[in-house]
């Protein structure tokens, strides 16, 4: 599947791996760390502004990224569309076994410290593999010699 090959159902996912691509790196890089420097009730209040605002951002990314990923696959079967789909189910799990119950305490107020720095790591490994995606989607369009 060459650069001939970007129609509109790839135009679009290829949009959505970018955006998360971008969306991600804000929030490792500028988003998160800034978390430690709010007050236990300042951030709780923050959160769930933050909270609401981003799910309505990454939510249809990540939708469109699983149903394209799919579809992707299916009409195109190879190891690029198969590892890229992997890897956005990969990160649903993650999101949902890990980010889902930490952003739980930041909403409850109970999160600490520890929970903070363990929020950033983790989502250094999603950042990581939300570039993977992109690198992947962009790879399967390069031109072949």
């Amino acid at each position: 599947m060459g650069a001939a090959f970007l129609s509109s159902w790839d135009s679009w996912l290829l949009l959505a791996d970018a955006l998360m691509a971008g969306m991600i790196l804000a929030v490792q890089w500028v988003v998160y760390p800034a978390f430690q420097y709010f007050s236990k009730d300042a951030l709780t209040r923050w959160h769930s502004v933050y909270t609401r605002n981003i799910t309505a951002l990454v939510a249809p990314l990540m939708v469109t990224q699983l149903l394209g990923g799919v579809y992707w696959s299916t009409t195109h079967p190879g190891l690029i569309p198969l590892l890229y789909t992997f890897i956005v189910c990969v990160l649903w799990g993650i999101t949902f076994l890990f980010f889902v119950p930490l952003h739980r305490q930041i909403s409850l107020g109970i999160a600490d410290s520890t929970d903070l720095r363990r929020l950033i790591r983790l989502n250094g490994l999603r950042t990581v593999l939300w570039l993977i995606v992109l690198a992947l989607h962009l790879i399967a369009h390069m031109p072949r010699a």
